[in-house]
């Protein structure tokens, strides 16, 4: 039974890889190119049959391009084009693939992703296959006066897109708009898991026995959860519930706890587990679009390598701290429910997103501290300053103790007087809320 379902979830996930693939890239050149295949059997179709409208197509084009000329035309454009675009191309792989190691490999998820280069892409591949469709449909008695004619034009607009390609390749390339893509996807993550916040519970509220417990038996990332497959399982059991120990983006190995199911009867505790470990995708990489931790995880990477010693860029991790500064404000803005409410599950699922940034947030004082960045230090202050007074109590306990924990290292950073200020605000911040900050910070 479990070997079944380890080869059932095995081709599950191929098929989900198959379909994420035309979707986030495929889809859109697909398009592209079949549009063009239909150009060029209308152009052939042109060049070879004598209806009224295409005698008049052949007439303007012939004005322009010789019989004689139109195959050596083609033949041209087709090997000229292939050569510009396949090296064109390269060379800002290369530069995409620069970007990612000197900031974070989601570069390349945000280059292939992007509509504008995706029709670009297509544009290319069309254009040449459809010099080499005509081409190849050419009789000698029926030289290709319009296929020739509009492969012409088509390669001039072609030489203009590729200086657009150039620009807009090296405009997404640039660390600013990189870590504003990173930002803007995470926001929309946050948005797109809205429904599951608001289906389910924070805190378990059932005083039944767990007994029952689903184990993973694959390896990879949680990138969605079917809350209406688990509503439909506990329409059966309404004293059941699930209390999933995973969320959006974590990671899980075999064998690892997916969720607990409390419930009085064993038998439909056990059903309940395996209608969790059919509704809990787990697939081998993240997914920035469904979980919102994944453009935390990739802003702090970059935050983090950018202001370490490996690379020493402040300017890069300032502007990821302040990305990451912004989510925390915005999701502390947005209020969490305290304990079930009418119409959520009886599944409890523990958002842990907020939490996630903050971490990311201590973490950058820690490489501030390892690089001896005041800078950075001083824009951490300055974050945990501006948040301090927006958390709620049990948040604003936890960001205390992160700023207690600060001090040591802060004693150890070169002294500015950015940074003192930094301190000194952060201090009367701290004794506002409340807290107590340790003598000299």
């Amino acid at each position: 039974m479990s070997q079944h379902r380890n080869r059932a979830e095995v081709s599950q996930r191929t098929g989900r890889l198959a379909l994420r693939a035309v979707r986030e890239f495929a889809f859109v050149p697909s398009i592209v190119v079949a549009a063009f295949i239909v150009l060029a059997v209308i152009a052939i179709l042109a060049d070879q049959t004598h209806l009224a409208l295409f005698d008049g197509l052949r007439s303007l084009f012939g004005t322009v391009i010789g019989a004689d000329a139109s195959t050596a035309a083609l033949q041209s454009i087709a090997t000229g084009l292939l050569t510009v675009t396949s090296i064109t191309f390269s060379v800002l792989l290369l530069a995409v693939q620069q970007t990612a190691s000197n900031l974070s490999p989601v570069v390349f998820d945000q280059f292939v992703r992007r509509r504008i280069n995706q029709l670009l892409l297509g544009f290319f591949v069309g254009l040449s296959l459809f010099a080499y469709v005509v081409m190849v449909a050419v009789k000698d008695s029926m030289p290709p006066i319009v296929g020739a004619g509009i492969a012409t034009v088509l390669t001039v607009v072609g030489m203009l897109l590729l200086l657009v390609l150039v620009y807009v390749t090296v405009d997404q390339m640039r660390p600013s708009n990189v870590v504003r893509q990173i930002h803007d996807r995470t926001l929309a993550a946050r948005d797109a898991q809205r429904p599951l916040r608001e289906r389910t519970r924070r805190c378990a509220g059932s005083d039944q026995t767990v007994r029952a417990t689903c184990h993973s038996v694959l390896t990879g990332y949680v990138t969605a959860i079917d809350l209406d497959r688990l509503e439909a399982a506990l329409a059966d059991a309404p004293d059941a519930e699930i209390r999933l120990e995973v969320q959006l983006g974590g990671g899980i190995t075999y064998g690892d706890v997916i969720a607990t199911v409390a419930d009085g009867d064993t038998a439909t505790a056990e059903r309940l587990a395996d209608a969790v470990s059919d509704s809990v995708v787990i697939d081998r990489r993240r997914d920035i679009d469904r979980d919102a931790t994944t453009g935390v995880h990739e802003l702090v990477n970059i935050a983090w390598t950018s202001g370490s010693t490996s690379k020493q860029s402040p300017e890069v991790a300032l502007e990821g701290l302040d990305m990451l500064r912004d989510l925390a404000s915005r999701w502390m803005a947005d209020p969490q429910p305290d304990g079930p409410s009418e119409g959520t599950l009886a599944v409890v699922y523990r958002d842990d997103d907020l939490d996630q940034v903050m971490q990311a947030l201590f973490s950058l004082m820690v490489v501030a501290h390892e690089s001896h960045q005041h800078l950075t230090a001083a824009r951490v202050l300055d974050a945990y300053r501006s948040l301090l007074g927006r958390a709620e109590p049990g948040l604003r306990d936890r960001m205390l103790e992160d700023i207690e924990r600060m001090q040591d290292l802060l004693e150890q950073l070169p002294s500015s007087g950015m940074l003192e200020k930094s301190r000194a605000d952060l201090a009367a911040a701290v004794r506002s809320a409340g807290g107590r900050q340790r003598a000299g910070a």
